[in-house]
């Protein structure tokens, strides 16, 4: 197992460039930033939509329409509560176009074959399928980074990605399904990647983000975070992400009585895999 992360993790290595500021692709379609209402085509005639209280959904079939409106609601409201950012208000409500199949996706978004969902803006494009919960989850969670934060600091790309799949992955739990990372636990454990490297450097390409070291350690970060620092504690520490603080000072304001710099957290978490 050991020798197989070595091979794991030197292909993220080869794999990484230097982050130059424009949000890569981010592992189920390209992210954006800013409102842009639109940019794909919309659904055939006849297609239904409702609007719950912090989304307006559009599918086919009125079942579907309500069906996916309360997984939405239910994804933001573990989003919100893992995050302790209840307070937050959206700006407006989120859009969320369903596509009836994958082929219809692919056809208007140009996405590819791999792709589950695109955020664009404060909308989200995506198909009907099994893993829908776990796709909305995930995209969700960057319409909420986004308005939230209000910028796009590359050096909190890992914050923001390993939030991303920490809340697919619980979606893919309460559903027993398996865990995204299962397989690469081992690796984390035998050879984690420096943080400065986590902070600087990003795989080319996201398309097999479930086999990347880089998300699996982003991920197990992150829950490390919020389950032995505190709901609250990461609230905190987003807030100082918000306002562009450097690592240290957000790990401090965050979990002052747990860790004072990156360093003491990322010391306390391998402690944890062991």
């Amino acid at each position: 197992m050991f020798r197989a992360s070595i091979v794991l993790l030197a292909s993220i290595y080869m794999g990484c460039v230097p982050y130059p500021g424009e949000l890569p692709d981010d592992g189920r379609g390209r992210s954006y930033s800013g409102i842009m209402e639109g940019i794909y085509p919309g659904l055939d005639p006849g297609a239904q939509e409702n609007s719950s209280l912090h989304f307006k959904v559009k599918a086919y079939g009125q079942d579907t329409v309500l069906g996916v409106s309360q997984t939405a609601e239910a994804a933001y409201t573990r989003i919100m509560t893992d995050t302790g950012l209840n307070s937050f208000m959206p700006r407006g409500l989120y859009q969320l176009v369903v596509y009836g199949t994958q082929d219809e996706y692919r056809k208007k978004t140009g996405q590819p074959e791999w792709s589950g969902g695109v955020a664009v803006g404060n909308a989200i494009y995506t198909y009907l399928s099994p893993r829908l919960d776990a796709v909305l989850s995930h995209e969700i969670t960057h319409l909420i980074w986004f308005e939230y934060m209000g910028h796009q600091n590359p050096d909190y790309r890992w914050v923001n990605e390993g939030l991303a799949v920490f809340q697919e992955n619980k979606a893919l739990g309460s559903r027993g399904q398996s865990d995204l990372f299962s397989a690469l636990r081992g690796g984390l454990r035998a050879q984690s990647i420096p943080m400065d490297q986590m902070i600087k450097l990003v795989p080319a390409t996201e398309r097999s983000y479930d086999v990347s070291l880089w998300y699996a350690q982003a991920e197990s970060m992150t829950r490390f975070m919020i389950e032995r620092g505190g709901r609250i504690g990461y609230s905190q520490f987003l807030a100082a992400v918000r306002y562009d603080k450097k690592f240290d000072q957000c790990i401090a304001e965050g979990f002052p009585g747990s860790w004072r710099t990156l360093e003491e957290l990322e010391r306390d978490w391998k402690r944890s895999l062991q």
